[in-house]
Protein backbone atom coordinates (compact mmCIF):
# COMPACT_ATOMS: atom_id res chain seq x y z
CA UNK A 1 0.00 0.00 0.00
CA UNK A 2 3.34 2.32 0.77
CA UNK A 3 4.12 1.89 -3.10
CA UNK A 4 0.34 3.71 -3.80
CA UNK A 5 2.09 7.21 -2.76
CA UNK A 6 4.43 6.90 -5.89
CA UNK A 7 1.16 6.51 -7.70
CA UNK A 8 -0.53 9.71 -5.78
CA UNK A 9 2.41 11.66 -7.47
CA UNK A 10 2.46 10.40 -10.78
CA UNK A 11 -1.43 11.12 -11.34
CA UNK A 12 -1.13 14.43 -9.41
CA UNK A 13 1.48 15.51 -11.79
CA UNK A 14 -1.02 14.49 -14.52
CA UNK A 15 -3.45 16.93 -13.17
CA UNK A 16 -1.24 19.51 -13.10
CA UNK A 17 0.26 19.07 -16.58
CA UNK A 18 -3.49 19.10 -17.76
CA UNK A 19 -4.14 22.17 -15.59
CA UNK A 20 -1.62 24.16 -17.34
CA UNK A 21 -2.54 23.15 -20.61
CA UNK A 22 -6.12 24.20 -20.16
CA UNK A 23 -5.51 27.70 -18.80
CA UNK A 24 -2.92 28.18 -21.67
CA UNK A 25 -5.89 27.05 -24.39
CA UNK A 26 -9.28 26.96 -22.94
CA UNK A 27 -9.85 28.58 -19.67
CA UNK A 28 -11.77 32.23 -19.93
CA UNK A 29 -9.89 35.09 -19.07
CA UNK A 30 -8.75 35.85 -15.45
CA UNK A 31 -9.91 39.17 -16.55
CA UNK A 32 -13.51 38.08 -18.66
CA UNK A 33 -16.43 39.50 -18.37
CA UNK A 34 -19.23 37.52 -16.83
CA UNK A 35 -20.76 36.74 -20.19
CA UNK A 36 -16.97 35.87 -21.55
CA UNK A 37 -16.75 33.51 -18.63
CA UNK A 38 -19.90 31.77 -19.14
CA UNK A 39 -19.47 31.37 -23.27
CA UNK A 40 -16.28 30.60 -22.49
CA UNK A 41 -16.76 27.77 -20.06
CA UNK A 42 -19.55 26.74 -21.90
CA UNK A 43 -16.88 26.11 -24.69
CA UNK A 44 -14.39 24.38 -22.41
CA UNK A 45 -17.27 21.05 -20.93
CA UNK A 46 -14.62 18.76 -22.19
CA UNK A 47 -11.92 20.31 -20.83
CA UNK A 48 -13.41 21.19 -17.73
CA UNK A 49 -15.09 17.21 -16.92
CA UNK A 50 -11.67 15.79 -17.74
CA UNK A 51 -10.01 18.23 -15.36
CA UNK A 52 -12.15 17.44 -12.67
CA UNK A 53 -11.35 13.72 -13.34
CA UNK A 54 -7.94 14.01 -13.05
CA UNK A 55 -8.05 16.13 -9.73
CA UNK A 56 -10.09 12.83 -8.55
CA UNK A 57 -7.51 10.37 -9.73
CA UNK A 58 -5.05 10.57 -6.77
CA UNK A 59 -7.67 10.79 -3.82
CA UNK A 60 -8.15 6.35 -3.76
CA UNK A 61 -3.94 5.78 -4.04
CA UNK A 62 -3.93 8.80 -1.94
CA UNK A 63 -6.38 6.56 1.03
CA UNK A 64 -4.76 3.69 0.50
CA UNK A 65 -1.24 5.00 0.97
CA UNK A 66 -3.00 6.70 4.35
CA UNK A 67 -4.12 3.48 5.18
CA UNK A 68 -0.63 1.40 4.75
CA UNK A 69 1.23 4.98 6.87
CA UNK A 70 -1.33 4.00 9.62
CA UNK A 71 -0.10 1.05 9.93
CA UNK A 72 3.64 1.78 9.38
CA UNK A 73 2.80 4.34 12.84
CA UNK A 74 1.32 2.15 14.10
CA UNK A 75 3.96 -0.43 14.72
CA UNK A 76 6.39 1.68 16.15
CA UNK A 77 4.71 4.48 17.50
CA UNK A 78 1.26 5.52 19.43
CA UNK A 79 -0.43 8.31 20.71
CA UNK A 80 -3.31 10.83 19.18
CA UNK A 81 -1.01 12.30 16.47
CA UNK A 82 -1.46 9.05 14.39
CA UNK A 83 -5.28 9.26 14.22
CA UNK A 84 -5.30 13.04 13.47
CA UNK A 85 -2.50 12.80 10.92
CA UNK A 86 -4.57 9.92 8.96
CA UNK A 87 -7.50 12.42 9.38
CA UNK A 88 -5.73 15.36 8.28
CA UNK A 89 -4.32 13.33 5.06
CA UNK A 90 -8.03 12.30 4.19
CA UNK A 91 -8.88 16.36 4.13
CA UNK A 92 -6.05 17.24 2.33
CA UNK A 93 -7.46 15.26 -0.46
CA UNK A 94 -11.18 15.59 -0.10
CA UNK A 95 -11.34 19.07 0.47
CA UNK A 96 -9.40 20.01 -3.10
CA UNK A 97 -11.78 17.62 -4.82
CA UNK A 98 -14.98 19.00 -3.19
CA UNK A 99 -13.78 22.45 -4.61
CA UNK A 100 -13.46 20.77 -8.50
CA UNK A 101 -16.53 19.14 -8.05
CA UNK A 102 -18.43 22.66 -7.48
CA UNK A 103 -15.89 23.99 -9.81
CA UNK A 104 -17.26 21.51 -12.27
CA UNK A 105 -20.51 22.73 -13.06
CA UNK A 106 -19.88 25.89 -14.85
CA UNK A 107 -19.76 24.32 -18.05
CA UNK A 108 -23.84 23.69 -17.32
CA UNK A 109 -24.38 27.22 -16.25
CA UNK A 110 -22.90 28.65 -19.38
CA UNK A 111 -24.53 26.40 -21.26
CA UNK A 112 -28.33 26.92 -19.66
CA UNK A 113 -27.46 30.99 -19.89
CA UNK A 114 -24.72 32.79 -20.54
CA UNK A 115 -26.42 36.37 -19.67
CA UNK A 116 -23.89 38.62 -16.94
CA UNK A 117 -25.99 37.45 -14.16
CA UNK A 118 -25.15 33.64 -14.89
CA UNK A 119 -21.99 34.81 -15.90
CA UNK A 120 -21.16 36.43 -12.93
CA UNK A 121 -22.35 33.14 -10.74
CA UNK A 122 -19.68 30.86 -13.15
CA UNK A 123 -16.87 33.06 -12.24
CA UNK A 124 -17.73 32.47 -8.33
CA UNK A 125 -17.60 29.17 -8.60
CA UNK A 126 -14.61 28.80 -10.77
CA UNK A 127 -12.76 30.74 -8.03
CA UNK A 128 -14.29 27.40 -5.16
CA UNK A 129 -11.47 25.93 -6.73
CA UNK A 130 -8.44 28.14 -6.03
CA UNK A 131 -9.87 28.65 -2.27
CA UNK A 132 -10.02 24.82 -1.61
CA UNK A 133 -6.92 24.07 -2.13
CA UNK A 134 -5.81 26.59 -0.17
CA UNK A 135 -8.24 25.84 2.64
CA UNK A 136 -6.69 22.24 2.33
CA UNK A 137 -3.58 24.18 3.47
CA UNK A 138 -4.36 24.00 7.10
CA UNK A 139 -4.74 19.35 7.16
CA UNK A 140 -1.75 19.30 4.98
CA UNK A 141 -0.04 21.08 7.77
CA UNK A 142 -1.64 19.06 10.46
CA UNK A 143 -0.12 16.01 8.79
CA UNK A 144 3.28 16.99 7.93
CA UNK A 145 3.87 18.26 11.39
CA UNK A 146 2.20 14.75 12.91
CA UNK A 147 4.15 12.49 10.92
CA UNK A 148 7.42 14.74 10.84
CA UNK A 149 7.07 14.24 14.59
CA UNK A 150 6.63 10.47 14.94
CA UNK A 151 8.75 9.86 11.87
CA UNK A 152 11.61 11.46 14.61
CA UNK A 153 10.46 9.59 17.34
CA UNK A 154 10.30 6.34 15.67
CA UNK A 155 13.46 7.10 14.00
CA UNK A 156 12.00 5.96 10.38
CA UNK A 157 12.96 9.30 8.00
CA UNK A 158 16.04 11.68 7.94
CA UNK A 159 16.59 15.09 9.25
CA UNK A 160 15.74 16.32 5.70
CA UNK A 161 12.62 14.85 5.12
CA UNK A 162 11.30 16.07 8.92
CA UNK A 163 12.59 20.10 8.02
CA UNK A 164 10.78 19.97 4.80
CA UNK A 165 7.83 19.11 6.20
CA UNK A 166 8.27 21.61 8.32
CA UNK A 167 8.76 24.29 5.76
CA UNK A 168 5.89 22.67 3.85
CA UNK A 169 3.32 22.80 6.27
CA UNK A 170 4.60 26.68 7.16
CA UNK A 171 4.15 27.15 3.30
CA UNK A 172 0.44 26.05 2.86
CA UNK A 173 -0.26 28.00 6.71
CA UNK A 174 0.65 30.78 4.78
CA UNK A 175 -1.29 30.13 1.90
CA UNK A 176 -4.69 29.41 3.80
CA UNK A 177 -4.30 33.34 3.74
CA UNK A 178 -5.70 33.57 0.29
CA UNK A 179 -9.22 33.84 1.59
CA UNK A 180 -8.00 37.49 2.54
CA UNK A 181 -5.12 37.91 -0.36
CA UNK A 182 -6.04 36.60 -3.74
CA UNK A 183 -2.39 37.17 -4.19
CA UNK A 184 -0.82 35.00 -2.17
CA UNK A 185 -2.75 31.65 -3.82
CA UNK A 186 0.60 30.77 -5.38
CA UNK A 187 2.08 30.01 -2.06
CA UNK A 188 -0.93 27.88 -1.68
CA UNK A 189 -0.65 26.06 -4.98
CA UNK A 190 3.27 25.31 -4.59
CA UNK A 191 2.37 24.51 -0.79
CA UNK A 192 0.17 21.52 -2.27
CA UNK A 193 2.63 21.12 -5.21
CA UNK A 194 5.14 20.44 -2.59
CA UNK A 195 3.05 18.33 -0.26
CA UNK A 196 2.60 15.67 -3.02
CA UNK A 197 6.14 15.59 -3.44
CA UNK A 198 6.84 15.04 0.33
CA UNK A 199 4.62 12.11 0.11
CA UNK A 200 5.88 10.39 -2.58
CA UNK A 201 9.75 10.72 -1.28
CA UNK A 202 8.09 9.62 2.05
CA UNK A 203 6.80 6.48 0.20
CA UNK A 204 9.79 5.78 -1.40
CA UNK A 205 12.34 5.98 2.32
CA UNK A 206 9.27 3.88 3.99
CA UNK A 207 8.78 1.45 1.29
CA UNK A 208 12.53 1.09 1.41
CA UNK A 209 13.08 0.65 4.91
CA UNK A 210 10.30 -1.94 4.93
CA UNK A 211 12.60 -3.92 2.40
CA UNK A 212 15.72 -3.80 4.17
CA UNK A 213 14.85 -6.54 6.99
CA UNK A 214 13.58 -9.48 4.10
CA UNK A 215 17.11 -8.24 1.79
CA UNK A 216 19.53 -8.61 5.20
CA UNK A 217 17.36 -11.96 6.19
CA UNK A 218 18.13 -13.29 2.36
CA UNK A 219 21.75 -12.50 2.86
Amino acid sequence: MLLCGLFVGLTYLIGVAFTFVFFATSHPAMDATPVEAAVGFRDAGTMVAVGTFLMMLPVPFALLFLGGLEVVLRRVVDGPLIPAAISAGVLSFLIPAIGALVSAVTPAIGAADTSAAAGAVVKALDGVMPLSVALSGFPRAVLLIAVAVLLARAGLAGRVLRISGYAIAGLGILGTATFVVQGLFPLASLSALLFIAWMTSLAVVLRRRATQPRREQLG
